[in-house]
Formats: C-alpha cells, structure tokens, sequence
C-alpha cells in the first residue's frame, strides 16, 4: 500500500486499478508454482520455449495488425528483438535457472529485492527519485518476506520434532 501512497495522493485512486494489482498478484503467484513445476518437469528450456509460444499467440488477437508494422522498418525490428530478449527471454531463464536450483523460499526472498532494484536502476538511469515513503514500503516487503521465510521453517522444524516426539 505504501508503493501505492504518492501514486493515490496525486491522482484519484482507481478501483479497477486496485482490481488489476490484485489480479497481476495471483496470476505472480501462479507464475512462481507454474515455473518451478515446469522447471522440474520439462528438460532444458523447452517448457520456457513453449510457454513464449503460447504467450506470443495469445496477444495476436489484441496487437497482431500493429505488429505485423514492424517487419516493414528494419530498425524497429531489431528494437523489437531486442526489447524482447531483454524484457522476456533473459528474466526468464534467469528466473526458471534461478527456480530449479534454489528452494522456492528463497526464490522468494530474492523476488522481494526486485521493487528495489527497480527502483535503483530508475535513478541511475533515469533520474527517478523515490520518496521515503517508497523505501520504507520495500525494506518491509523485504523484511516480511525474510520473516515469513524463516518462522515458517520454524514453524516446520517444530512440527516436525512434535511428529518425531509423538511416534
């Protein structure tokens, strides 16, 4: 919410804008499960492979024609590929490299470091500055994510001496 605060003070907060995060959270979240099944289900990068397919066919409908604008400027269509590379194919075979050697837990600690990142990189390459609004809000997504990584191994560690106890 914090990530949100400057954004809703200095426009009017949209509910279907709220509606959208939520949605882009759950559909994170299934990201996350999805590729770090495939990654132990499919060999190699065939399941990445496969899901960019799916992923290009499935936006034709909404920027096929506009698309098909591209092939005809050779320079925007290096721009194109390597906006693609760069924004696509790169994070994700980093991310899928990243889910098939580490545990999720940690994966997601490392996920929470991205606004961060990002908000780094805006300012060095962009001049972006960031309020301590903005700061505050990451370093506690950090920290909740450190927290609920590390008491719910706890958490499991106890259960599993209570279950040992038990027998």
């Amino acid at each position: 919410m914090l990530l949100g605060w400057e954004a809703a003070h200095n426009a009017e907060l949209s509910l279907l804008g709220m509606g959208y995060a939520l949605i882009a959270g759950f559909f994170w979240a299934l990201y996350i499960t999805g590729s770090e099944k495939v990654g132990r289900v499919v060999p190699g990068n065939g399941g990445l492979a496969g899901a960019m397919v799916v992923g290009a066919l499935m936006t034709i409908p909404a920027g096929g024609t506009g698309a098909l604008s591209v092939f005809g400027d050779a320079k925007l269509l290096l721009f194109a590929i390597g906006t693609g590379l760069m924004a696509s194919v790169v994070p994700c075979l980093a991310e899928l490299a990243a889910l098939r050697r580490l545990p999720r837990h940690i994966f997601s600690i490392l996920l929470s470091l991205e606004p961060a990142i990002a908000a780094l990189a805006g300012w060095m390459l962009l001049a972006q500055h960031s309020g301590v609004l903005r700061w505050a809000a990451m370093v506690m997504l950090m920290v909740a994510s450190l927290g609920i990584t590390f008491t719910s191994r706890q958490e499991a560690r106890a259960n599993s001496r209570r279950l040992e106890q038990a027998t």
